[in-house]
């Protein structure tokens, strides 16, 4: 009998070990690609160049938000509590499909609203047009079904082959600052084309007979998620206005140099930061409350040693990377690295405490803070000190405030 209960263990064990290995290498890959071929990718568009491109992608950001709609975790969450229904599944298949192809049909009126008002976006229509295309990757991406299901390893190998497929197509079409719409259709496009794939083995696993589903299911799913919706909402909110802010008030050379120190201390960050959802599908059934404070600790320790890498590796890489033009990156990393604290931390508390206990509205609750914090630092540091490091600061101090008032919250929960 305690054998069975260890081979048991051990297995779910490895589930978790797997899901966070595959979620963290799909992420930790798609950093380091671009990484990777940043020093060609600065070089043929220039730093301008490559800042339009990281403009246009922030603003398409916040639509593909939108048509997610905070589906993934809450169908996760379904999922994984739900593992061999299949027929479940491909209702939650089609019920999530025909929702999030309503929300894009409005985001693409009100984006055109937008694009035909602003006169700078007018200038770059075509550019802007494309990477608003990436929504479509956001409607097709079932990352929730193989999230649930702790089968990440596919969408991993699927998106890497893809991305590796698209290498050889940007050193060959992509050579001088006029190829910035080729370099924004080929990254757009691998994107769409993964989430095509993967959206096929989804339905294909599942069994599943695309149909409309009925309009009192989509809404009802809509408002199931709607808490999650306006978190995630909230966090892209503040998260990428930092570059439309960098972007409108310093120019496109300095959303080039956030965007590497981003992708800097995003790489150590996307290392430690999927514990929380590779535990989620494990732990989401029953937990107790002092297995959740040993994961907290251990991972305010791997937090620290994170941005302590920052600290150490930030320098070396960014003059590896972009060859002494954007030095500026390296402070700018070191900031944006205590983030990572409040990934872990809040993260631990939004996937172990707040969802199984169903307080979304804590979630949002905890965003919307982030964000009045955020802005209100924001115009504060700019007053005293007009630069690209005030915005950063003030993303930073708005995370630290994040965690205090995440901890104030959990403290309230009775049960815990």
């Amino acid at each position: 009998m305690n054998l069975s209960v260890i081979n048991r263990s051990l297995k779910a064990n490895i589930k978790v070990v797997s899901t966070y290995f595959h979620m963290t290498a799909l992420q930790v890959m798609n950093s380091f690609f671009y990484l990777l071929i940043y020093p060609y990718v600065i070089k043929s568009l220039g730093v301008e160049g490559f800042g339009l491109f990281v403009f246009a992608t922030s603003a398409a950001a916040y639509f593909m938000v939108f048509v997610t709609f905070g589906f993934d975790i809450h169908a996760a969450k379904e999922v994984s509590v739900r593992q061999e229904d299949h027929r479940a599944h491909g209702e939650l298949i089609c019920v999530i499909t025909a929702a999030k192809l309503l929300l894009a049909a409005l985001a693409l009126i009100v984006f055109a609203v937008i694009l035909n008002l602003v006169p700078f976006m007018q200038q770059h229509a075509l550019l802007f047009w494309v990477c608003f295309a990436n929504v479509l990757s956001s409607i097709f991406l079932p990352v929730w079904y193989f999230h649930g299901q702790q089968r990440m390893k596919l969408v991993t190998v699927v998106q890497l082959l893809l991305k590796l497929a698209s290498l050889p197509v940007i050193f060959v079409l992509v050579n001088n600052e006029a190829d910035v719409l080729m370099y924004a259709s080929i990254v757009v496009g691998a994107n769409v084309l993964s989430a095509l794939v993967l959206f096929f083995f989804a339905v294909r696993a599942t069994q599943c007979q695309l149909v409309w589903p009925e309009w009192r299911r989509i809404t009802k799913g809509l408002a199931d998620v709607q808490p999650f919706f306006w978190s995630t909402a909230t966090n892209t909110l503040k998260q990428k206005s930092v570059e439309l802010i960098i972007g409108a008030c310093f120019g496109m050379r300095e959303v080039a140099i956030y965007d590497l120190a981003n992708k800097i201390f995003s790489v150590p960050s996307l290392l430690v930061s999927n514990i929380n959802a590779a535990l989620f599908p494990a732990l989401v059934r029953s937990s107790t409350r002092s297995l959740i404070n040993r994961i907290i600790k251990i991972e305010i320790l791997l937090g620290i040693v994170c941005v302590g890498s920052v600290a150490v590796f930030g320098y070396w890489i960014v003059d590896f990377v972009s060859h002494g033009q954007m030095d500026q990156a390296y402070p700018l990393a070191v900031l944006l690295s205590l983030n990572i604290l409040t990934v872990l931390i809040v993260g631990s508390h939004i996937y172990f405490i707040y969802v199984p206990r169903q307080r979304y509205d804590w979630v949002l609750r905890n965003q919307l803070v982030s964000v009045a914090v955020f802005y209100a630092c924001c115009g504060l540091y700019l007053w005293i000190s007009w630069s690209v490091y005030a915005v950063v600061l003030a993303l930073s101090t708005s995370a630290l405030i994040e965690i205090a008032y995440s901890c104030s919250l959990v403290r309230k929960i009775k049960d815990y």
